[in-house]
Formats: C-alpha cells, structure tokens, sequence
C-alpha cells in the first residue's frame, strides 16, 4: 500500500508529499509543532505526522482548497488556525469528499502518476472525509509561538480571498501553500475583469518587500523548496498581464483549463476554469 513520503528541508522541519499530488509540512518547537496544510486526504496524514513528531499539533491552513484540506478529518482533536474569509469556501471546482478525492484523483493522478490510480482509488478512507470543524482566526502580522520557534502569518490574497502564507523567520524560509508554485491559479472572473490579478499582484508586492527575510520557498505542489526569485518571475507576469504587455490564451493542458501566460518560471493561470 503506498505511503506518505518525508523529507527533511531543515532543522526539525520536514516535507511531506502525499503521493506527488501535494504537500503538506511539519514544524516543530520546543512545545508544539505545527502541520501547515493536511494534505488532500488520501490515506493517512495523521500516520505520516506522528512518525516524525510526538509533540501536541497545532493546524496552520494556507487556504481551503480541498487538496490542501482534505486531510482535516484526521486532525480533529487538534487546534486548526486559519483566514476567516476562508470558512465555507473550501471549494474549487472539483467537489468535496469523496468525491473529490475520486475526480482529483482522475484527473491530477493520471497526469502526475499515471499508471498508480487505482492504487490511490484504494486510499480513499470508508467514513465521510468532509467534516465540520471549528477553527480560531489568524490574521496578517499574527505570530504562531511553537516554543523557541515562530511562524508569522503572512496574508496573501488572490489564489483565495484567504490566503495565508507562513514565515519561518529562524530557519529562512517561507511556506507559500499555493500562492507561489511553478504553476498558480487565479479563478476565472465571471465579468472577464483582472480584478483577482490585480489583488495577487498587490500579494506578490508583499512578498518581495519582505524577501530579505527569507532564503527558500517551501511550495504546496512539486518541490520540496523552490527558489525565491519565483515570486519576481510572477511579479513581472502579473504586472505585464495588468499592463497589457504580456498577453495569455485560453489552453487546456492536463487537467487545467483556462487562460495562461509564463515568464521565466511561473505559469499563471489566471482565468481559470478548473
């Protein structure tokens, strides 16, 4: 049966790749450790965690997509931190549940792992992976204290209304969930308007006031660290979409449809209908 894989990118903090199809991470204190993200929910993420750590967790969500939440049901005695703007909006397009397990599976296994998704199919745990849960709020400028250890909450919107991003300011690095990848979506404006580029690009303006802070970029998808000259490479595409000076398509490639445009080495789906 296949299983979480971990890899250490600095002291006590560790990647954990769930089958290639998203990454979740640990980091630990002196009293606690954090999980930022839960992975998508195919097997056992709780497994994975307590494998590396035998502190008290503290869950730090970067969004609520569902491939970065779906893991929630296995954390439910522990504390969950995140956006409030996110609450009952951990939606995309695929579903929720085992639902979209099946359909994320389908679609994103059969590109990242193709040939392994039956394999995955038979992860999908019996009870309902859509729980409740109830959550305290984290804002920007919060600090999350581990013990001897902290992560600054970054927030940036534009992948999601909530959007929160993690610094690590001891070890150098930043957790960007989604809002940094090799590839980000921006979801398609009903009116066509740029107003969610123009919102991501503020996000990315952010960031790089804040780029001395941090060394490496720990990613939700691919990776495990990504080099922070990304953030410039979207800070250039945002701005030359916004001016007109960069001009996507419409593309449908693997399981993405939507338009898209590229500078260096970010991909910017940026009207993006799944």
């Amino acid at each position: 049966m296949p299983e979480h894989t971990s890899h250490r990118i600095c002291s006590e903090t560790w990647q954990i790749s769930e089958f290639n199809l998203v990454n979740f991470f640990l980091v630990e204190g002196k009293d606690r450790a954090a999980v930022i993200d839960t992975g998508c929910g195919l097997g056992n993420a709780r497994s994975a965690v307590m494998r590396l750590t035998d502190k008290p967790l503290s869950i730090l969500l970067t969004h609520t997509h569902f491939d970065h939440m779906g893991g929630i049901y296995r954390f439910t005695d522990c504390p969950v931190f995140m956006k409030s703007d996110e609450e009952g909006k951990h939606t995309f397009s695929l579903g929720t549940g085992k639902a979209f397990l099946r359909h994320y599976v389908e679609t994103r296994a059969a590109v990242l792992m193709k040939g392994k998704e039956a394999e995955l199919l038979s992860l999908i745990a019996e009870e309902e992976t859509d729980v409740p849960f109830s959550f305290s709020e984290l804002d920007d400028g919060d600090i999350v204290d581990l013990g001897g250890r902290t992560l600054e909450c970054i927030a940036v919107p534009g992948h999601t209304a909530g959007s929160l991003c993690f610094l690590d300011r001891k070890e150098r690095l930043l957790f960007s969930g989604d809002c940094v990848n090799r590839s980000v979506i921006l979801p398609r404006q009903k009116d066509g308007s740029m107003r969610i580029v123009k919102q991501y690009h503020d996000s990315l303006m952010k960031l790089m006031k804040m780029e001395k802070e941090f060394d490496a970029l720990a990613i939700g998808h691919n990776g495990p660290l990504e080099n922070k000259s990304l953030i410039r490479d979207y800070l250039t595409l945002s701005e030359g979409l916004l001016n007109g000076s960069i001009r996507g398509k419409y593309m449908e490639k693997g399981f993405r449809k939507g338009e898209d445009a590229s500078y260096g080495d970010a991909e910017l789906w940026y009207q993006c209908d799944q």
